[in-house]
């Protein structure tokens, strides 16, 4: 075990547009009476002038800049790959760290039965806002123990919590390369702390809060409604944590039920909309999902569990169902009947019979269908071994993920389409009979014209006789043999 005095830390510091918490911030961690410690800002793409404010104010602090704004996991991991401490702490730039914080923290992580070890946060009037954090309902809803009680005492104690936020947080670096980095997917924010913290228990580890190591957050007090961007990224949060870590069978019998019902009773709402984009985002993260359920229980890759991800699939699809103003099979038999109407089969029994293959109209209609004919791609992958799985897995997400969202606007081109071919049927009508007053004035056109080449013929034949100055039998007897069709005159 590394003793606390020779244990050096990383404090990493996430900035973007912080100008106004950055002096406060940087003058309490850089005052900490910790022997051993650098300190990390990863700047986000301020626009405020923070990075610069570090890089002239701040010389002895590690300044990192990412160019913008890639949120809290991908933003701290940056400075977690850039530290070289054996802790590694993270700290929200709208802090005010209190004298001895550091060493608390330090200390708690030199027991090795600890991986994460949180501290307690205050609003700025004192009361507190952190003494640890947990997840209570079966749809995976967080709490902050403590939340704006005065604080008393009464959370002094060290205790094993569910998760503790990431405001404030520390591990140690055999944590760090245990568990791995923060989840990316939970972008831009929250509940990225909460699978942190579950990473780090499914991997033997405790995760504790202490209540020595205590900071001020400015974490903003207000009571105003979450806007739709935020409860939409909250729902994922907490639905991303829930699929990653919890079994099949415990979300197919407890949780799916409680959340359907929750779901089915919000009707159209802020928080319906919400919530229907976060089970479309779920969907579209299950392949990754999947791939950590398979890592995290030790399975290889090759080795899908088909029936738990066909099990994961029907969960998500019957949670946007609820979100759905119509059953997805309703939704589905009334695309394919809307299709099969304006594929224009009876336009093409009505008229291929009656065009040549080698026609330009027809050949031009027969092009018109297919191009514009809605189908389906089968999904391939050239992959050896896991192509047939990967092209399941992208048939399988695509049902789920995209037709229900898709197919109602695929549904609306359709039905224009069928007045399109309407209006094109009508116009081959009138084509049709065109083409027949043609054939019918073709066909007058050449009478006139056989006629006109019997007359020249007698009119040849006469002339012949003429030349000849044959008798008058001669010439009738010529006449009748040469135009049959003729009657004799009584």
């Amino acid at each position: 075990m590394i003793g606390q005095s020779s244990m050096k830390a990383s404090i990493i510091i996430l900035v973007w547009n912080g100008m106004s918490y950055l002096e406060a911030c940087l003058n309490a961690v850089l005052a900490q009476d910790y022997p051993n410690f650098e300190v990390i800002v990863v700047d986000n793409g301020s626009a405020d002038g923070s990075a610069d404010f570090v890089a002239e104010q701040y010389p002895q602090v590690r300044l990192i800049r990412n160019g913008r704004n890639m949120g809290f996991s991908a933003g701290n991991n940056i400075g977690l790959r850039a530290a070289t401490g054996d802790v590694l702490v993270l700290l929200n730039q709208d802090t005010v760290v209190h004298t001895g914080w550091l060493a608390a923290l330090t200390q708690v992580l030199a027991d090795p039965t600890i991986g994460i070890v949180g501290c307690k946060l205050l609003y700025p009037d004192g009361t507190l806002q952190h003494a640890g954090a947990y997840v209570y309902g079966v749809r995976g809803e967080s709490g902050h123990t403590g939340r704006h009680e005065p604080d008393a005492g009464q959370y002094d104690q060290l205790r094993d919590v569910d998760f503790v936020t990431g405001a404030s947080l520390g591990l140690t670096r055999s944590t760090f390369a245990r568990i791995g980095p923060l989840d990316e997917g939970f972008a831009p924010a929250y509940y990225e702390d909460t699978d942190w913290c579950y990473r780090a228990r499914e991997a033997g580890l405790r995760v504790v809060y202490t209540p020595a190591a205590v900071a001020t957050h400015y974490e903003s007090t207000s009571t105003r409604p979450a806007s739709y961007i935020q409860k939409a990224i909250l729902h994922y949060g907490r639905l991303r944590l829930l699929f990653k870590h919890k079994p099949v069978l415990w979300l197919r019998q407890e949780f799916a039920p409680v959340e359907m019902e929750w779901a089915g009773q919000l009707g159209h709402t802020v928080e319906m909309m919400a919530l229907r984009d976060a089970y479309v985002r779920l969907a579209l993260s299950l392949p990754e999902i999947l791939a950590f359920r398979l890592r995290s229980g030790g399975i290889a890759s090759s080795e899908v569990p088909q029936k738990e991800w066909d099990e994961l699939l029907a969960m998500v699809s019957d949670l946007q169902n609820v979100c759905m103003e119509e059953p997805l099979e309703v939704v589905y038999a009334q695309s394919e009947r809307t299709e099969e109407r304006a594929i224009g089969a009876e336009v093409q029994q009505a008229h291929s019979g009656q065009m040549s293959e080698l026609d330009p109209t027809y050949s031009s209609w027969r092009r018109l269908l297919a191009g514009w004919e809605i189908k389906e791609q089968p999904f391939r992958s050239d992959v050896p071994v896991l192509g047939k799985g990967i092209a399941a897995f992208r048939e399988a997400w695509n049902n789920v993920a995209t037709r229900w969202y898709v197919q109602p606007m695929l549904q609306q081109q359709v039905a224009f389409n069928q007045g399109a071919v309407d209006i094109i049927r009508q116009m081959l009508d009138s084509l049709q009979d065109l083409r027949r007053d043609a054939a019918q004035s073709a066909r007058s056109i050449n009478t006139l014209a056989m006629t006109i080449a019997g007359l020249q013929q007698k009119i040849e034949a006469l002339e012949k006789l003429v030349d000849k100055e044959q008798s008058e039998s001669t010439f009738t007897t010529v006449l009748h043999s040469e135009l049959p069709e003729e009657k004799e005159n009584g």
